[in-house]
């Protein structure tokens, strides 16, 4: 409808009603008057009767004249209606994403919005009247299929999306529908969706005449749904899949792999493989470079992967995790030499420098495989397996690639156990230091103590002091070595804890003993780093009395070399409270040399893989000269030495020649638990046996 026709029509003069009423009764009653004239020679009777006919005649003409006037109303009324819904129909079909629509009994269209027919690509509305809306919105499906072209508009094919078979069911059934979308082909814009809706309409005694509903664009919403949906599958930074994308990927083609009953071996054919990878130097990166150019790596790395991936013939799903962490799922059939020489290209695509403007970067990666071995294999195993591969690798020496096997699952499954029961061990033993009173309740996870290991002046022999070392005795696998522990509790960080209860532990228990004897505790590099190690140390003083001086935290030389600066400043705020410092395993780092002088130490512990060297051959003098170097080098630094692991006589007089002040070692004494030091001190009186 245009706007020119839907204005209301000129008003029309009319003569008010009640003048038009007198002159209809002036003139009926002059009608009276001269029948009554012409009738004078008439009988009475018969001029009864006329004027009796004519009086009654009055009243009935009234009520005519009044209904006609209501029915005159009534259709005025209703003509406005109707121009005032036309222009409200109008308004909102030209200013909203929405518009109206009818159609006959049969789907054929009766009334087409300009909106449709211009989407449609059509020159005028009029032009959509008599087609099938059916019709209409199968070819924004690909256009009618054969049965429709022959007019059987009233079936579907198995080509038909589901909401067009539904829609057709309920024009076939005169059920109402509604929000029905549709895509729709429209040689006006590129993609195209309509939400259909309608209701039946049926006449006075109820026999169904047509249809009559609404149409909404909703074009956008489609636009902005696939954008999200491609948000939630996409890792933004640089356009690979994501994590949730590669997951669900592995789990369908898992589940689709478990119809088969066949398992496969190491070097057989497996049809699902995964692999993780996991930068080596990229926290430095962004320690050096910033964020923004440690985006760009990752930018640069994932172009590389995918490179790698499209040059060769498996193809796959390339990830990016998060972080720094990526991952590629192969979902076709691969040995076990084809998986290992598709790692090793995607570390060597990594290797080539980087350089953005004037940077040099080099980039490095470890690399975890794991393959489907059978029906019992899940997508989150076969991801377990691959994180499993990529620790082995990390921890082998890092740019390297492992494949899972039985063996690594076996040291997983021992690295969680002793995960799991450390921390309920660590629980136990903090219960007992706070709550001495209580009896000691027997744990499953076993039972954490702290060992001394005596301190010798090389001299005279005289006890100088002790080395706290923690010990845990499980009830089934009998006393577990500190090397299998606490690299785990320093990779989970539960060495904070552990440490911490140490160093109280033992500032507690020797507090009890007789004499003035110092105390070294073991300080591992996350403790060291961790910025509550200073206010830790100083709560502790302060709560077990310990005098600081008596108290010497030892530390290794990889925890200063991981970050010299913040390491140096630790040092020195520790040395602020007044306990002394010691470096444990003296040479056996990188270049601790040229940072020593600038560190706070006051004891140089000698590592005991040069005191067992003594007596080995050629390898003996080269011990013995580096020795003789050490002990040179602490005395001109104003710092004592100490050696570790003295365990032969010959050891002792060596180290007695070159000037080491201090020993410790089996020679001496083995560590000794904290019941056990009382009666070493009476038995001896501080002397070595």
């Amino acid at each position: 409808m245009s706007r020119k026709s839907a204005l209301p029509p000129r008003p029309v003069r009319r003569f008010p009603a009640g003048v038009l009423r007198a002159a209809a009764v002036a003139l009926m009653g002059a009608s009276m008057g001269l029948a009554l004239w012409h009738a004078a020679a008439w009988p009475f009777w018969q001029g009864a009767v006329l004027g009796a006919c004519t009086g009654a005649c009055v009243p009935g003409w009234f009520v005519l004249s009044r209904q006609r006037r209501q029915q005159t109303q009534a259709r005025d009324t209703a003509a406005r209606r109707q121009e005032t819904t036309a222009l409200l129909l109008h308004d909102f079909e030209t200013q909203s994403d929405a518009w109206s629509w009818a159609a006959d009994r049969d789907g054929r269209l009766t009334h087409a919005a300009e909106r449709m027919a211009r989407e449609l690509g059509v020159a005028t509305p009029q032009a959509l009247l008599g087609e099938s809306l059916l019709r209409l919105l199968r070819f924004g499906e690909g256009g009618p299929s054969l049965a429709m072209q022959q007019g059987f508009r009233d079936r579907s094919d198995p080509q038909m999306p589901p909401d067009l078979v539904w829609l057709m069911g309920c024009l076939a059934g005169q059920t109402p529908f509604r929000g029905v979308e549709v895509q729709v082909r429209s040689p006006v814009r590129r993609a195209l969706w309509w939400s259909i809706s309608g209701v039946p309409v049926h006449d006075e005694i109820g026999l169904h005449v047509g249809w009559r509903g609404v149409v909404r664009d909703v074009t956008k919403l489609h636009e902005q749904s696939s954008a999200l949906e491609r948000l939630a599958h996409t890792d933004t930074l640089t356009g690979l899949a994501n994590r949730h994308m590669l997951q669900s990927r592995a789990e369908e083609t898992a589940k689709a792999l478990l119809q088969t009953s066949e398992a496969t071996d190491e070097e057989a054919l497996s049809p699902l493989s995964l692999y993780l990878l996991d930068l080596d130097n990229f926290k430095s990166v962004n320690d050096h470079f910033g964020h923004l150019v440690g985006d760009r790596l990752l930018q640069e790395v994932a172009r590389r992967l995918q490179d790698c991936v499209d040059e060769s013939p498996y193809g796959g799903v390339l990830a990016r995790l998060g972080g720094d962490e990526f991952a590629l799922l192969i979902e076709q059939p691969m040995h076990t030499v084809e998986r290992e020489a598709l790692a090793l290209a995607m570390l060597a695509t990594l290797r080539e420098p980087w350089t953005p403007e004037d940077l040099c970067i080099e980039v490095r990666a470890s690399l975890g495989v794991a393959a489907w071995s059978g029906p019992a294999h899940t997508a989150s195993l076969l991801l377990q397996q691959a994180d499993i591969a990529l620790y082995e690798a990390k921890a082998a020496g890092r740019d390297l690639v492992r494949l899972f096997d039985a063996a690594m699952g076996e040291r997983m499954v021992e690295r969680h156990l002793v995960i799991h029961e450390l921390g309920l061990a660590l629980q136990a033993a903090q219960r007992t230091l706070e709550r001495p009173d209580l009896p000691e309740a027997p744990a499953p996870s076993g039972r954490l103590s702290v060992f001394y290991q005596p301190q010798y002046d090389l001299g005279d022999g005289r006890l100088t002091g002790f080395e706290a070392l923690v010990r845990w005795r499980h009830p089934v696998r009998g006393w577990i070595s500190p090397a299998q522990f606490i690299p785990v509790a320093e990779e989970t960080g539960l060495v904070v804890a552990l440490g911490e209860w140490v160093l109280r532990q033992a500032c507690t228990e020797v507090m009890r003993w007789p004499g003035a004897f110092k105390i070294g505790v073991n300080l591992s590099g996350v403790q060291l780093a961790s910025r509550q190690i200073v206010r830790t140390v100083a709560t502790v003083l302060s709560e077990t009395g310990l005098p600081p001086h008596r108290l010497e935290l030892e530390v290794t030389e990889t925890s200063l070399l991981a970050d010299p600066a913040a390491a140096r400043t630790r040092m020195q705020a520790l040395r602020s409270l007044g306990i002394r410092l010691g470096l444990d395993d003296f040479g056996t780092g990188y270049s601790s040399l040229a940072y020593l002088r600038t560190y706070p130490i006051n004891t140089l512990k000698i590592d005991r893989s040069f005191v067992v060297s003594l007596a080995e051959g050629p390898q003996g003098a080269q011990a013995d000269m580096i020795l003789r170097t050490i002990v040179q080098l602490g005395r001109g630094l104003g710092m004592k030495t100490l050696a570790e692991g003295v365990e032969t006589p010959e050891q002792a007089d060596t180290l007695r020649r070159h000037g080491c002040e201090q020993v410790q070692g089996y020679l001496y004494a083995r560590p000794v638990p904290a019941e056990e030091v009382p009666a070493l001190l009476r038995a001896g009186q501080g002397l070595a046996a």
